[in-house]
């Protein structure tokens, strides 16, 4: 581009200095002189985070000593403009060069404010949900010839657990449930080895605890299901849970105290629900079961890498997907499916009966779940996966079909003019998520129907045999969106459509399939908790999403085509700017007062300098570490599901290694059981 970074960025300042009063006035120009220099024209008050902030954004304009910042910052200006060079020959590369001839007249503008999305987020640009809609629409060349028929006894519903130690003291009548949480308090001196959004401490309050609220709702749901007599109607639902901590010293209290607390819940609230909790060493023993079955020796130690609960959010979300099938081979084979809740979401039976004519169980039953279709390009899919959606507790009454996402109401401000992410979010979900079959441009549900690309973390599922033949997984380095990530792993580029007879793997759109999302009503403190975890997630969610894509079929181009614009928005070429300008931002804006907010935004400043660090001081070593990571975990799941055909196969010649291996299995689940 002709201009180089720096003077871009003095640009930009000049318009930072009309958003936020705080910022120092523009630099002089050459052979001009200033009063004073910019410390001593910063407000005195300002606090750490807000200074480093504004010292950024002057030594991304050359005005300020990059190696005097705190980090992530320090590391980030030379990163900031290396990917600005790195645009020149990039398609990017016009829109820059027309922002910048905007930015002189330093005035917010719906002209500038396009331009700066055009640059930053072109994603916030024309957002259209018919077109979107059209891009989703799938035409059902055959549907599924054995639908789920009893959902409760062919689907193993899953969920995950995360625990962290205890916030507040507690002392609980029980002696064994107060020795639990002491032990677990004894876990916070130990270093934190992972983080995550909102995870629930030992201790919570019987009414504030997701877990208990979660399962309880779902055996509501089931006694709804069996006095209506619906298809989905058995006394027992199974329920598999991966139990993730944030402390080592938690591993030993997890599953006792998981036990104790469900055992503590009112009578009958539980009831029909069997659930099994599965702690990092009890996948191991799982793994210990099938290693002697890997055809491969060599295979054991990345599959042992890959498989487990513990670490960032892809490793147990992978795990969960890949359970039921090894339950299904082993234990029962009337096992079809799985399907994976959120806990703190609860399948609202008496609205979705109302407003879709079908229970929640009964949706499972649609013959387009596993059905073949062909895309709007004439591709092939199989719509092995199965997505619903989410209503807001507080949105519920104005029907069952209102986004969850709120679309923005006033124009974007602040960081939402580098990273607008909720316009998209918002778009996606109406184009998607909440979309009606039969309801005025939308397909009729039958003949056609729409393929999913934004999918939640609960409320959605995958069949057994599409999971066998695909084998799609998250990369256990995904922190954050690994519901998302699933699909990535199996999606092929457009203009190298797959072979006729092995058609792509994709997300059926379950219409009306939606759960109540109760997060906010029960559990607030834990959300306000987990504010800065969800604001970094996304951050890191960037250099994430953009480093995967470098590494599938096509390129991140190909892949961004497929999967804008809410999956695809963390997909750019400019990852470290768009993750550190939108911090910078947030830091400035105005956000709570007093003590309160300072200590917010200093928590928010230490942890984005642990988590963004690495991938800003050694960006290319990440990106070889990603690509080590995603070879050797499709080694190890492409060794799973080929160990799992051989057990099969044993077990059906009724091969007595086979038989053994297939007892003990069901021993070791039993020993996972914490319902009563």
């Amino acid at each position: 581009m002709s201009e180089g970074p720096a003077e871009f960025y003095r640009s930009m300042f000049r318009l930072w200095n009309t958003m936020d009063s705080r910022l120092t006035p523009p630099p002089a120009s050459p052979g001009e002189s200033r009063e004073e220099p910019a410390e001593e024209q910063a407000d005195q008050s300002e606090a750490p985070p807000a200074r480093a902030a504004r010292q950024f954004l002057e030594a991304l304009a050359g005005r300020f000593p990059p190696d005097q910042l705190p980090e992530p910052f320090r590391s980030g200006v030379p990163l900031v403009h290396h990917e600005y060079n790195s645009l020149a020959s990039h398609e990017r590369s016009a829109a820059f060069e027309h922002l910048h001839s905007l930015l002189n007249n330093s005035r917010i503008s719906p002209e500038l404010i396009q331009a700066l999305h055009g640059a930053f987020f072109p994603e916030a640009l024309h957002p259209d949900i018919p077109e979107l809609r059209r891009r989703r629409q799938v035409k059902i060349t055959r549907p599924v010839p054995d639908p789920l028929t009893s959902p409760v006894q062919e689907i193993l519903f899953t969920s995950n657990v995360l625990l962290s130690p205890p916030r507040e003291p507690a002392d609980p009548a029980d002696p064994e449930t107060r020795r639990i949480i002491r032990r677990a308090a004894e876990a916070a001196e130990e270093p934190q080895l992972y983080w995550y959004d909102h995870p629930v401490p030992l201790g919570v309050p019987i009414e504030n605890d997701e877990v208990l609220y979660g399962l309880c709702g779902l055996s509501e749901a089931l006694r709804s299901e069996v006095t209506r007599g619906g298809a989905g109607a058995a006394d027992t639902l199974r329920i598999c849970l991966s139990v993730s901590v944030t402390h080592k010293g938690l591993h030993a209290q997890a599953r006792p105290w998981l036990k104790a607390r469900l055992a503590a819940a009112s009578p009958g609230r539980l009831c029909g629900i069997e659930a099994y909790a599965f702690t990092e060493a009890d996948t191991a023993a799982l793994l210990d079961l099938l290693i002697p079955w890997l055809s491969n020796p060599g295979d054991e130690e990345p599959l042992r890498a890959a498989f487990g609960v513990d670490g960032e959010y892809g490793r147990h979300y992978s795990f969960l997907k890949a359970l039921p099938a090894l339950w299904s081979v082993l234990l029962d084979p009337r096992i079809k499916a799985s399907f994976k809740i959120d806990l703190d979401q609860v399948f609202p039976q008496a609205a979705l009966i109302e407003e879709t004519g079908k229970s929640a169980f009964e949706h499972f039953t649609t013959p387009l779940w596993g059905a073949l279709a062909a895309d709007e390009g004439g591709r092939p899919v199989e719509l092995g996966m199965i997505a619903g959606a989410l209503v807001n507790e507080k949105d519920i009454s104005r029907g069952l079909f209102t986004p969850d996402i709120p679309w923005p109401e006033t124009p974007p401000a602040g960081e939402n003019l580098i990273f607008f992410k909720q316009l998209p979010m918002a778009l996606s979900t109406r184009a998607e998520l909440t979309a009606r079959y039969g309801a005025p441009g939308t397909p009729d549900g039958i003949h056609e129907a729409l393929q999913r690309i934004h999918v939640t973390g609960g409320t959605n599922g995958i069949r057994l045999d599409a999971l066998r033949r695909h084998r799609p997984f998250t990369p256990s380095f995904v922190g954050r969106a690994e519901d998302q990530a699933y699909l990535l792993s199996v999606l092929s580029p457009p203009d190298k459509p797959e072979k006729p007879e092995k058609p792509a793997l994709r997300y059926l759109h379950a219409s009306g399939l939606i759960m109540r999302h109760d997060k906010e009503a029960f559990a607030g403190s834990a959300v306000k908790a987990g504010k800065a975890g969800s604001y970094v997630g996304d951050l890191v969610r960037l250099f994430v999403f953009s480093a995967y894509a470098r590494l599938l079929p096509g390129g991140p181009q190909a892949v961004k085509s497929q999967v804008d614009p809410f999956t695809g928005c963390f997909i750019t070429p400019i990852p470290a700017t768009l993750a550190l300008l939108q911090l910078a931002l947030h830091l400035r804006s105005p956000g709570p007062p007093g003590p309160e907010g300072r200590r917010a935004n200093s928590e928010l400043l230490t942890l984005s300098a642990r988590r963004l660090e690495p991938w800003l001081s050694r960006p290319h070593r990440k990106q070889a570490e990603i690509q080590a990571a995603l070879t050797a975990e499709r080694r190890a799941w492409n060794a799973y599901y080929d160990a799992l055909d051989t057990l099969e196969a044993a077990l059906a010649r009724n091969d007595p290694a086979a038989r053994q291996t297939a007892r003990r299995f069901g021993a070791l689940i039993e020993t996972c059981r914490v319902t009563e």
